[in-house]
């Protein structure tokens, strides 16, 4: 009885056990299911942070690629050396490669091999680049990722930049140096594009972070469900799935520690959790002696942001970017700091985890870049550029703190004497020991700069304008002291200064150069090897102030076309009807105002800026003759001055060749004048620019003749046609005995040689009939005609002014 219920009771047991034996395969199944489930999304979670880790790593690549091919660009347009140039098509060919490799990837079907050899070429490990493909297939349209793949894109535009930029420096070094312009332009280019990729490789790894960190909670999320799922089956599944999760967590510190990007999970307060290899490489310390340390004892205080409570600010550390890590012995290693919040666990609190990327060979060439911007070459001294920017500071700060500083311009008395004596290394050494000796008489907080060329500044912080005249004198004096040796000659070290002070009357920058190099320009003219400060009241600077702002006024009439063309009849004495004048120039300022020459052309010459006003008055008689074809047949010579300094330069006499064959009808009506002193002064130019004109079919007027005061021997050299007697022998002509005998002896030499004779400045009838009485062939001045403007001259009128509109016509 006992034992037929037993075996009664028993059966529905076997039942459920049979039950559950049947069901076992099903639930063993479900739990395998599960299991592979939870172990296939942990695996998602190591491959797509070790996924962001290699393309971090490949952007790190990319970044210090795209820098060195900046600094050899840079160096290629300022040297030409052809290693500069394969330096940075090398460096080039890693973004090149990386762009190969996506591209290949986006084919449809992509192309994987190629895929591979492109993200080789891009010097991604081996080992990852299995990773980037797979990640990029899978992942290539999901958040953040798909941003990143756009900044990636974004990019490769500055990349194909600057390999445009190497095909043009090449192309245009191969036809010959560059001139200082353009290297500064290329120069200012890669400094642009270098400025423009930073932010787009910063937020490149700042996006695949963030997505990193996304996707990390997503799929941490699922596992969880996971994970819930198997503890509702059974403690064992559940058991083995905590197994299965201790020993893929045991795969993750393995990534982790292998990394080679620095890696740290840190507490709330800075303690260190857990570090890798690679971090105690970068902070050169034992992996072991990281686990005692706190975020402080390692990072640069300047970059360790606080709270107002002085916790650590983690919203502010948060932020990517580079940052410095400091090493036992000092030494600084920059960073590219990545940091993010790790959710809390059970037993402990919010952590952080930070990748730390070693960026220090990049910052150092992004610092090199910056040095070489700021400082000459040669001489190491801060240059123009940076010259300009610290006198903007120092202005401010004695506007705002009224304060008083002092710049001082420094300009070289014999360095041209060393440079076309001994040659350019000799002139590049004098110039770098002079910067040298300069630089070690200067207070601590004062500094020197080079201009350019035989030119420096010198900032004398808290100086008034006597104190710094004390100072600049004890410096001239030891330099004076000294001199330049160079393969046994010795060249002194004089030096012309100008002084002006910077006080709350500077106006900005350009005034304060401008005002230094006026006083400087002040001491050269005074002899050279002394000292001049800038005060409003000195004569010399208020003359060289007016001669400047003449220079300014009339480089912008030429700009403007307010130059206008006015003429002055040469009459024959002995009779004639061919008309014969000298082209006079005036300068109408924006008032309505006419200026005589003398007001402003000595100004021009004296700057150097002659040839200007030359070219403009040449260009403009030619346009003037070759667009009235009537006038230019009753012309017999139309008369046109040329400075010594055209006469000395080719580049002038070229254009003067290519404009007269654009106007093959004009040369035989003009007649050049140039002065006897310019003559005197270059004769050798002067034989080369006679000869070439005259052979164009034009005539030559040798002017002011007689004013040289030396012999006229070299009247023998030149075959002048014309001898244009000085002035101020005619001008006191009926006065006296003497200028009557010379002016006589002048035309007497005229005609043996063959030469007409003009006599100029002639004011009255007396001095008209002296003239014809001694022989001179033609009379110039206000007793024969008075300048007018030369379209009046051309109608017959004789009025003294004209409209802007009718004389300044286009050449």
């Amino acid at each position: 009885m006992e034992n037929g219920v037993a075996r009664a009771r028993g059966r529905p047991g076997r039942q459920d056990d049979d039950r559950g034996l049947h069901r076992l395969p099903a639930r063993v199944a479900a739990l395998i299911l599960l299991s592979a489930l939870g172990a296939l999304l942990t695996a998602a979670v190591l491959e797509t942070q070790a996924g962001a880790t290699a393309y971090i790593i490949g952007e790190s690549h990319w970044s210090k690629a795209h820098q060195r091919a900046v600094l050899a660009l840079y160096r290629y347009a300022g040297h030409g050396r052809q290693a500069d140039l394969e330096a940075a098509r090398e460096a080039l060919r890693v973004p090149l490669g990386d762009r190969a490799g996506r591209l290949a990837l986006e084919r449809d079907p992509a192309d994987v091999e190629a895929a591979r050899a492109g993200f080789l070429q891009g010097n991604n490990a081996p080992d990852d680049i299995g990773r980037l493909i797979w990640m990029y297939r899978a992942l290539g349209q999901a958040p953040y990722f798909r941003d990143s793949v756009r900044l990636w894109r974004e990019a490769e535009v500055e990349v194909d930049q600057l390999v445009a930029m190497a095909d043009t420096l090449e192309a245009q070094v191969a036809r010959g140096p560059l001139d200082a312009a353009s290297v500064q332009a290329h120069q200012r280019h890669l400094l642009a594009i270098d400025a423009r990729l930073r932010p787009k490789e910063l937020a490149f790894s700042r996006s695949l972070a963030e997505g990193a960190h996304f996707m990390r909670r997503i799929l941490l999320g699922l596992s969880a469900l996971v994970f819930v799922a198997l503890c509702a089956y059974a403690l064992r599944v559940m058991r083995g799935t905590l197994r299965h999760v201790r020993e893929t967590e045991s795969e993750f510190r393995m990534a982790f520690h292998q990394s080679v990007v620095g890696m740290l999970k840190l507490d709330r307060e800075g303690r260190f959790a857990q570090a890798n290899e690679a971090l105690a490489q970068i902070l050169s310390r034992p992996l072991q002696e990281l686990r005692e340390l706190r975020l402080q004892d390692v990072l640069h205080p300047d970059d360790l942001h606080r709270d107002a409570a002085g916790a650590i600010d983690w919203t502010r550390m948060r932020e990517p970017g580079e940052r410095r890590f400091l090493r036992p012995d000092g030494e600084v290693r920059w960073v590219r700091w990545t940091a993010s919040v790790v959710d809390a666990r059970a037993g402990r609190g919010e952590q952080v985890f930070v990748l730390a990327e070693d960026v220090s060979e990049a910052h150092e060439l992004a610092c090199e870049i910056a040095y070489q911007a700021s400082h000459d070459e040669l001489t190491g001294l801060i240059n123009r550029r940076e010259i300009a920017r610290r006198l903007g500071s120092a202005l401010g700060s004695a506007r705002g703190c009224r304060q008083r500083h002092t710049l001082c311009f420094i300009d070289l008395d014999q360095f041209k004497l060393v440079n076309d004596t001994c040659g350019h290394e000799a002139g590049d050494r004098f110039l770098c020991e002079f910067a040298q000796r300069v630089a070690a008489q200067l207070r601590r907080g004062d500094w020197v700069g080079r201009l350019g060329g035989d030119e420096f500044a010198v900032l004398l912080h808290d100086t008034t304008l006597e104190e710094a005249e004390t100072a600049m004198a004890r410096i001239h004096a030891a330099l004076g002291e000294d001199a330049f040796r160079w393969n046994g000659r010795m060249f002194g070290l004089n030096c012309s200064i100008g002084v002006a002070e910077i006080n709350d009357d500077a106006v900005d920058v350009d005034w304060l150069l401008r005002a230094a190099d006026a006083a400087c320009y002040v001491a050269k003219e005074e002899g050279r090897n002394r000292i001049r400060c800038y005060r409003d009241s000195d004569p010399s600077l208020s003359r060289r102030r007016r001669e400047l702002e003449w220079v300014a006024h009339t480089q912008l009439a030429i700009a403007e076309q307010r130059l206008l063309l006015y003429a002055q009849r040469i009459v024959p004495l002995a009779g004639g009807e061919r008309l014969q004048y000298e082209v006079l120039v005036r300068l109408l300022d924006r008032e309505g105002e006419v200026h005589a020459p003398g007001v402003f052309l000595p100004a021009m010459e004296r700057y150097g800026q002659g040839m200007a006003v030359d070219r403009f008055v040449v260009d403009a008689v030619c346009g003037f003759l070759a667009r009235h074809p009537g006038h230019l047949a009753q012309v017999e010579l139309c008369h046109v001055n040329v400075s010594a300094q055209s006469i000395a330069d080719p580049a002038f006499l070229e254009h003067v060749g290519l404009l007269l064959d654009r106007h093959p009808g004009v040369a035989t009506r003009l007649c050049f004048e140039i002065t006897e002193t310019a003559v005197i002064a270059n004769l050798d130019d002067a034989c080369r620019f006679i000869d070439a004109m005259r052979a164009r079919g034009c005539r030559i007027a040798l002017d002011d003749f007689g004013s040289g005061l030396s012999s006229f021997a070299y009247l023998k050299r030149l075959p002048v046609d014309i001898l244009k007697i000085d002035g101020a022998f005619i001008r006191d002509l009926a006065r006296g005995e003497s200028d009557l005998a010379l002016v006589r002896s002048m035309s007497q030499m005229g005609q043996a040689l063959g030469k007409v004779t003009v006599a100029e400045w002639v004011e009255n009838d007396a001095v008209l009939a002296q003239l014809r009485e001694v022989g001179i062939g033609y009379a110039q001045g206000y007793a024969v005609h008075a300048p007018c403007p030369i379209g009046e001259l051309m109608a017959g009128a004789s009025v003294d002014t004209v409209s802007a509109e009718a004389l300044a016509e286009p050449a």
